[in-house]
Order: structure tokens, then sequence, then C-alpha cells
């Protein structure tokens, strides 16, 4: 089968365009994936580069191979910015513009010798590939299916752009391998008119992976403390729960103390600051998904503690949380805590519950500000 270079060309050059332009389709319906719109704008530079460089007949001009060629690299300059964007770090604008820059002074030099053009390039595309990988792989908030793919994507780019690199040095006696060092061939178009949607494909994906995780997230945490809420919390119970099966958990129920009077006093904005605070206690003193907020002044936890473990850890927070709370009040009220302790095996996070809210109840007809395990 023969296939017509110019074709080929057209067809990349379009479909290029047309992903970019879906790319910014989508930021546009989501303005919070940023990133979808410097990957859209990838695509376009590289349908406008390569169209440039290579629709036209004959060997391009010295400006037009020097222009084309440096908005494909800025392609992939957008394209890692894009992946540090979707990680939520800054720009970075001497990445960005770093390959563009190494061309432009590196031109001159070689602009007749089609090796060293080949050998520039690749390397640097190879770069960017390759840290465009690392930053997926390695800065990535959350774990995403879609972003894993990306990353062998973004490395198999690396792998054939420093491949394509070392043709520059000195050809094969393959042809189908030496059709890669071309300026431009039938073959490499094809492999991209193939590699391109999927990638495309990929960062759609990471952006709706995204979006759903951020509505996931913001299903399971209490807005005001950033701690789990109490759906995630039992959940979170429940599989700690079914993890530690007849051995012992206990269960900790913490009420915050006169905290209507503080907010009769304080007003809400230092009653909300008093539960945030109560919730970044919890967060240095206990294990990730073992707590939560479950309602007004009301948190929980499920620790695989013994009794006396667990009320220890329980006093610890009793005194961290009167400390802290004190130094926001201004030391003008006191900001204290009751705890309900149970330890029990077997049974589920409603019974434990149900247990130390009984705890509890003593804790506060006791006097407040202490520790009861039943």
């Amino acid at each position: 089968m023969v296939l017509d270079p110019a074709t080929l060309t057209v067809a990349f050059v379009l479909l290029s365009a047309v992903l970019g332009t879906l790319l910014l389709f989508s930021w546009v319906l989501n303005r919070r994936v940023r990133a979808l719109a410097w990957w859209g704008s990838a695509f376009w530079l590289i349908a406008v580069g390569i169209g440039s460089a290579n629709l036209a007949h004959g060997q391009p001009a010295y400006a037009i191979l020097l222009v084309a060629n440096a908005l494909a690299l800025l392609c992939y300059g957008v394209l890692y910015t894009g992946c540090r964007v979707f990680n939520g770090r800054p720009v970075s604008a001497t990445a960005l513009i770093a390959g563009v820059a190494i061309w432009t002074a590196a031109f001159p030099f070689i602009y007749s010798s089609h090796g060293f053009r080949l050998i520039v390039a690749s390397l640097i595309t190879f770069a960017y590939s390759t840290f465009s990988a690392w930053e997926l792989g390695r800065h990535a908030a959350r774990p995403l299916a879609s972003s894993r793919v990306s990353v062998v994507l973004l490395l198999a780019l690396a792998v054939f752009n420093l491949s394509r690199g070392m043709l520059g040095i000195g050809l094969t006696s393959v042809s189908w391998i030496d059709t890669f060092a071309s300026r431009w061939s039938p073959s490499m178009a094809l492999l991209l008119v193939m590699f391109g949607p999927t990638l495309a494909f990929m960062f759609l994906s990471m952006g709706k992976e995204s979006v759903e995780s951020e509505y996931r997230q913001a299903a399971l945490v209490d807005p005001l403390t950033g701690v789990p809420n109490r759906r995630a919390f039992m959940e979170n119970a429940a599989r700690l729960l079914g993890q530690l099966g007849p051995k012992p958990a206990t269960c900790l129920l913490f009420d915050l103390d006169n905290f209507k009077a503080i907010n009769d006093r304080f007003g809400h904005d230092a009653g909300d600051r008093i539960l945030t605070i109560f919730g970044e206690v919890l967060a240095a003193h206990l294990p990730g998904q073992t707590y939560g907020r479950l309602g007004g002044e009301e948190f929980g936890a499920i620790l695989a503690q013994d009794s006396r473990e667990a009320a220890r850890l329980a006093d610890r927070i009793r005194h961290a949380f009167s400390s802290a709370g004190a130094a926001s009040l201004g030391g003008l009220a006191a900001a204290t805590v009751s705890v309900g302790c149970i330890t029990d095996t077997g049974a589920d996070a409603a019974a434990l519950l149900r247990r130390a809210d009984a705890a509890l109840y003593q804790a506060k007809r006791g006097g407040r500000n202490i520790v009861i395990a039943a």
C-alpha cells in the first residue's frame, strides 16, 4: 500500500486541529480544569507547526523552517505546562519557552545539516515528554487511572524521540527505520495520526476523572473543618472494623463543651474557628480516615487500639484542644471537650457509637472536660 505524504500530512494537521478544538471546548465547559486549555493549545501549535513546514512544495525557506519547528517545540512546552497546571503547580515560564530558546539559538548553526536539526529537535521533545510523564507520575494530587495511561504514552513518546534523535548521527540499513529520520514521512504521519487521538482522549479522561474525584471528595468532606463528614466516617469505620475482624476496636466520641455559649458570646465566626481548630487537633493526633465530624460540635473516631491506650490518646487530644482553643479565644474563655470511650470486638460502627454516647453522657454529667472509658 502506498501512503501519500501530502494526504497524511493534511489528515494529521486537520486531526490535530480538531483534537485541539475539542480540548479547548471541554475547558470552556469546565473552567476549573485549566490544563485542558493548555493541552488544547498544544495540539493547535503542533498542527500549525507541522502544516507550515510540510504542506509547501520543496524545501521550506529558512524563516519558515525556523518558525515552524519553534511552534512544534513550543507545543511540547505547552503540553508540559498543562501537566503542571493539572497537578495544581504554578506555570514555569522558563520551562515553557526553554525548548524554543534552545532551538532559536542553535538554528543558525544547524540549518544546513538535517542530521543536526533532527538531533536538537528530538532531544528537546524527548526532554519535554520525559518531564511531562514525570510530572503526572510524581506530583499527581490524586491517583487517576487515565493519568497512569498518559504517563505510559508520554514515556513512549520520549523513547520514540530519543530513538529518532539517535538516527541523526547515522542512518541504518533498514529502510522503514530510516524513514523516521527524514524531515517528514508517511510512516511518521500515520504513527502520529494514531498516537494523537489516543493522547487527547486520555487528557479528556483525566479532566473528567479529576472533576468526578472533586465531587466525590466534596460529598465526603465536611466543608468547614476539612475532616471527613458523617457519611465518610461511617464508611471508613465499617472498612476498618471489617479489617480488624475479632480484634478489639475502640470508639471515641467527642463533644465540645458549652459550644452554644461560645457562639453566643463571641459570635459564629469564633465558633466556626473553634470547630476548625478541633478538626486540626484530630488530624494531628489520629491516623487518616479514622475520624470524622458527626454533626454540630460532635466528632467521632474508630481506632485499632485497646481501651487504655485509646483513653490516653483522647486525653492528649483534650489537652491539645484546650490550649489551642483558649489561644484562639484570647484567653477570655475556655475551650474544652468531653470524650466517651468504648472498646469492643465484633460490633459495628453504629453500636459502638451508641455505647460511646452513653460514656460521653457520663463525662458531661461528671463535670465536662474529661475522658470516660466504659
